[in-house]
């Protein structure tokens, strides 16, 4: 009846210590993710290596070449479901004539 105990504490602890753990996003994956996403827009895009989501989601860097527009370093935030929202731009657009914003990248598969 001991064994059978600790059998199940020893269980139980390693199920909380797995579950506690951020899951650990691959960049090229994410990147790869909102290329798809955004068709038309992106062009190529490079990601952080590796992105440690945890139980509030992650934040991580990405440089983005549009298909119409300068080369980027964008910042993104991703929830625990998924959904990715860029939430910011390592610096300000040149708004020069004839240049329009640029897009705001996200990839929510219906999350939110």
């Amino acid at each position: 009846m001991l064994a059978l105990i600790g059998f199940i504490i020893l269980v139980a602890g390693a199920a909380l210590y797995a579950g506690l753990r951020p899951t650990v996003a691959h960049g090229d994956v994410l990147a790869a993710d909102l290329v798809k996403a955004n068709p038309g827009v992106l062009s190529t895009m490079v990601c952080d290596a590796e992105v440690p989501i945890g139980l509030d989601g992650a934040t991580f860097w990405c440089d983005a070449v549009f298909v119409h527009g300068p080369p980027r370093r964008l910042h993104f935030s991703i929830a625990r479901t998924g959904a990715i929202k860029q939430i910011g731009v390592a610096s300000p657009a040149s708004r020069g004539p004839g240049t329009q914003p640029e897009p705001k990248i996200d990839k929510a598969d219906g999350f939110e």
